[in-house]
């Protein structure tokens, strides 16, 4: 399966000395307005954006399990409140990771049950800028309109300055698993979207960036994979089911996962997660 993680960037028109966008384009997506979504976290290590997530609670960050697989989660941080990833505005906070917890049946192979809760070292200061997101009731139905953020990857090893955000569309769940899309690797906790407009699709760098639905917004799912070419229309991107976790994501909330050292500790077997390289 070729696999890839969501950004919202596209190519760009020219870069700033110190490597910056100047001018990013984006894959039928928009520029986000400053601090819209309260609840984007960035994880990152070596000081460099790895992936996206959400906050679920003033302790913990829900994220894609395979955003820690192989890598040193001791070693990443949690940003929250923040709009641009490389200069973080005053009322950002930044938090160590005192527990990873990767949902325990996670499958580094097929990256069923590809979540993962992390446990921030303290609390969360809420406010305008850092704000929680929930969880939803009910899982999106076929033709749902949902959308996507995150800092995005539209050249190796680069981001966009700012959140980027997008438009999309929750896909049939057996269309997406027939012979013309992903030939039965969809598994019964996977949401298949689309952009909205024809053409537009995430890209490379925003793994476990949240699915947000719903007239209240709530994180319906996280990113998790799709194609080498995010703007295959028979590769759509995937994500992870927050409603068919819920039991456990709650559990977690309450009582920690214990040790908080993933389960798996090497890399996914797959070429094409499209987690910011380089770690």
């Amino acid at each position: 399966r070729d696999l890839c993680v969501a950004s919202l960037a596209g190519t760009v028109t020219g870069a700033a000395e110190d490597g910056t966008f100047l001018q990013p384009s984006i894959i039928g997506g928009h520029a986000a307005e400053s601090h819209s979504r309260p609840y984007m976290v960035s994880l990152r290590f070596q000081e460099v954006h790895a992936c996206g997530a959400a906050l679920v609670h003033r302790r913990w960050a829900l994220s894609a399990a395979h955003c820690v697989d192989g890598r040193p989660w001791q070693e990443g941080m949690l940003l929250v409140g923040l709009h641009k990833w490389r200069d973080p505005e005053p009322g950002a906070q930044r938090f160590g990771i005192r527990a990873a917890c990767p949902h325990p049946g996670y499958d580094n192979n097929t990256l069923e049950n590809d979540l993962l809760l992390l446990q921030l070292d303290r609390k969360v200061a809420l406010s305008r800028t850092r704000r929680l997101i929930s969880l939803p009731r009910k899982e999106p139905a076929a033709g749902a309109r949902c959308s996507l953020a995150g800092w995005g990857d539209p050249k190796r090893g680069r981001l966009s300055p700012t959140l980027q955000e997008m438009e999309v569309t929750v896909m049939d769940t057996r269309m997406c698993n027939n012979s013309r899309f992903w030939r039965g690797k969809i598994g019964p906790a996977m949401i298949c979207f689309q952009g909205l407009h024809r053409g537009s699709a995430p890209a490379k760098g925003d793994s476990g960036s949240p699915l947000v639905c719903g007239k209240r917004p709530a994180v319906a799912g996280v990113m998790s994979f799709g194609s080498r070419d995010p703007t295959d229309p028979f590769k759509p991107p995937v994500a992870t089911s927050t409603v068919k976790y819920k039991k456990w994501i709650q559990k977690t909330l309450r009582k920690g996962c214990g040790s908080g050292q993933p389960e798996h500790t090497g890399r996914t077997k797959h070429p094409f997660l499209f987690t910011q390289v380089g770690f």
